[in-house]
Formats: C-alpha cells, sequence, structure tokens
C-alpha cells in the first residue's frame, strides 16, 4: 500500500477548534482533508475550467471521496503534545488580522491558537484494496499547494495556520519538492513559477481551459488568479504578519465614503452607495464608539460569508529567513443576482448593491510603498 509521509511544522499561529469551538485548539484530519479538498479543487478548475462542474465533482470525488463513494486516499495526523499561544499574546498587527479570534464578552474564554513551531506528522496512503496512484499524486498536488501559498483552520486567509513540510519520507517522481528550497524572495518566485506549472501538468497536458472572468469559484487559472512574493525579508514571521497588519489597519482605517457611509446608515439613514471594503470578505462587523458602541454587520443577502479573495501566506525560506506570498482570486464576491445587507442597531436591514473590487488592488498598491514592491509569479 503506497503512502506518503511528511513532518510538518506550523510557521505561523493555528486556530483549529474540535468539537467544542472555545476549547483547547486540535490538529485534526478531516480539516486536513477540507482544506487539501479546497486547493485540489482550485487547480482543478484552473485546468478543467470553472463551468463544468460535473467533469470537475468526478476529477475531485476521485481523490477525496464523495456522497456515494469512500475516499480512496486516508488522510491521519500524528502529534505529541500540543502548545498553545493566547490571543492576547499577539503582536497589535496580528492581532487585527486575528481580531474575530479575541474575547468580546466576559463570559467568553479567551481563544487559543497552536503556537508556531508545533511539529507534527502528516499521512497520505492509498485506502486498504484501491490502488490509487493517481489519486495520492493529486493529494500531494492539493498538499505542496497547502504548504507554499494557504493555511488551515481560522484566519487561513488572513496568514494564519501556516504549515510547511521539514522532513518527507519519500518524494513522489516529477512532482515538485515540499520543502521549500528558495532562500530569497526573487527564488521562491521561481520555486512557485516552477512548482505550479508542474501540478497543472499532471492534471492535463492540454494547457489551461478558459474560464469566465470572474471565475465562479476561487481557481488557479492565470486570467483569474494573480499570486506575488513580496520583496522583502523579516526576521520572524512575528515581524513579517505585524508589518502587513498593520499596514492593513492603517488603509482600513476610517476609510472614506465606507466610514460615513455606514456610520449614517446604522443610525437609520439608507446606504447611499456599495460599501467598497465588502471587496476583502464578508461579513463584516463595522464598530462605531462614538455612537456608544452602535454596529452593523455587513453580509450577503443570501449568504452571510464569503471568504476574502486575498490570501495572505507566511513562508520561510531554506535560510530560515521569511516572507510575505499574496495570492489573489478574482472570483465572483457574491452570486450576481444578490446583493449587500447591512443589518443595523437602529432601523432594520438595509441593502445595497455590490462595489466594486478594486480596493484590493489599491491596497496592494499601498504594500509596495509601506513594505516592499511585489514579485509577480507568471508564466505557469
Amino acid at each position: 500500500m503506497a503512502q506518503l509521509e511528511v513532518r510538518l511544522e506550523t510557521v505561523t499561529p493555528l486556530f483549529l477548534g474540535g468539537s467544542d469551538p472555545r476549547g483547547a485548539p486540535e490538529l485534526r484530519a478531516a480539516s486536513f482533508r477540507g482544506v487539501l479538498r479546497f486547493w485540489l479543487r482550485a487547480l482543478l478548475g484552473g485546468v478543467l475550467g470553472d463551468r463544468n462542474l460535473d467533469d470537475l465533482r468526478k476529477a475531485e470525488a476521485a481523490v477525496f471521496g464523495g456522497t456515494d463513494a469512500a475516499s480512496p486516499v486516508v488522510v491521519r495526523i500524528q502529534s505529541q503534545a500540543i502548545r498553545t499561544i493566547p490571543f492576547s499574546q499577539l503582536a497589535p498587527g496580528i492581532a487585527y488580522l486575528f481580531f474575530t479570534k479575541q474575547v468580546f464578552t466576559k463570559q467568553e474564554p479567551e481563544r487559543s491558537a497552536i503556537q508556531a513551531g508545533t511539529s507534527f506528522q502528516l499521512i497520505l496512503s492509498e485506502r486498504a484494496g484501491i490502488s490509487a496512484e493517481t489519486a495520492l499524486h493529486r493529494a500531494y498536488a492539493a498538499l505542496w499547494l497547502l504548504t507554499h501559498l494557504g493555511g488551515l483552520g481560522a484566519r487561513a486567509r488572513r496568514g494564519a495556520g501556516g504549515v510547511q513540510a521539514t522532513q518527507v519520507q519519500e518524494q513522489l517522481k516529477d512532482l515538485p519538492p515540499l520543502i521549500v528550497q528558495a532562500t530569497s524572495p526573487e527564488q521562491l518566485q521561481k520555486e512557485l513559477r516552477d512548482g505550479l506549472q508542474k501540478l497543472r501538468s499532471i492534471i492535463s497536458s492540454q494547457g489551461p481551459a478558459k474560464v469566465s472572468n470572474p471565475s465562479a469559484f476561487d481557481i488557479l487559472h492565470p486570467d483569474v488568479c494573480k499570486i506575488w512574493v513580496i520583496n522583502r525579508t523579516f526576521d520572524s514571521w512575528v515581524e513579517a504578519l505585524d508589518a502587513i497588519g498593520q499596514a492593513m489597519q492603517q488603509f482600513r482605517n476610517r476609510r472614506e465614503p465606507d466610514y460615513s457611509n455606514v456610520k449614517s446608515a446604522v443610525q437609520g439613514a439608507p446606504l447611499k452607495r456599495p460599501v467598497e471594503r465588502a471587496a476583502f470578505g464578508l461579513p463584516i462587523v463595522f464598530y462605531y464608539h462614538s455612537l456608544g458602541n452602535l454596529r452593523g454587520t455587513l453580509k450577503g443577502s443570501n449568504h452571510d460569508r464569503r471568504a476574502s479573495p486575498l490570501v495572505i501566506r507566511v513562508v520561510r525560506l531554506a535560510n530560515n529567513q521569511f516572507v510575505l506570498v499574496l495570492t489573489q482570486f478574482y472570483a465572483e464576491l457574491l452570486p450576481p443576482s444578490e446583493l449587500l445587507l447591512l443589518e443595523r442597531g437602529r432601523g432594520g436591514p438595509m441593502k445595497a448593491g455590490l462595489p466594486d473590487l478594486g480596493l484590493i488592488d489599491a491596497f496592494l498598491k499601498d504594500l509596495d510603498q509601506k513594505i516592499a514592491p511585489r514579485l509577480e509569479v507568471t508564466g505557469w
């Protein structure tokens, strides 16, 4: 029975709840399976297209199972004692990125995360009695994407839950190495390009399919996904996340026209225009201390949540320096027929149209000035 055994280590704090969401964090195989499925779907969509949903579901189920068949790939986690860190010990910029994990009432215990530097074993293997070499290769591809571009658990798109491979029992042939080889932002830029090229080739040798723009969901295709490495190294993950967290806080704090637009609306006035900040994901809770902590919650009229299209990732280089990798998905914020809904402290809910998504582009240009220019990963 073929299997892949990988030693992983958390690069940034990992908020991964168990049966009690506010209890002690846990490493669970089901959580890994879910995020691996996401990255496989993104990879498949970029090669097979984003509208051929039947073929996509079949290709995804052939690796991680579906409603009518078990997964041919078994995901297991082996870990020792887990070290945790409470939210209150995070630096200001990091606390801003992870703010939903803080305590909002005295009755709620403080959330904790699995500390950066925690090691554990991930095992991907063929299910007994099933030969699944192709499925195992595609599960490996999803793991490569997770360990280079994504994260796991809550606030994963804001830099939390980054994991990287430190040991691999057996490298699979013709696939990019799981362990990061680069020692500079420029080398990582090339490593990401080469890795994406190889992963896409194992799905299809016919080149990328045509996709909608914006795409129907988050997919890895050059027309609807951009990846950058910020051209600066940091001495620690703390320094890296704090830098981008403070930059985001400064960019969004009391930003007009959203600040005045929503402030008037939570007091009962109509929304005068779409809320631009929705481009960063939903829901958004607006607090106005000047109004006695009056608040409003912005979400879709039919969907409470929409993950941010911008994924922030800290990557540890081979020389133990750290860099920031940004992935932006150009996918539909919400279905075209859906509106934004602001649930207000005063008056009934208020609806508004969807915003232009240019606010993220403006933020990225701001990062070029405040942190360092971005190196775009192209040619994949």
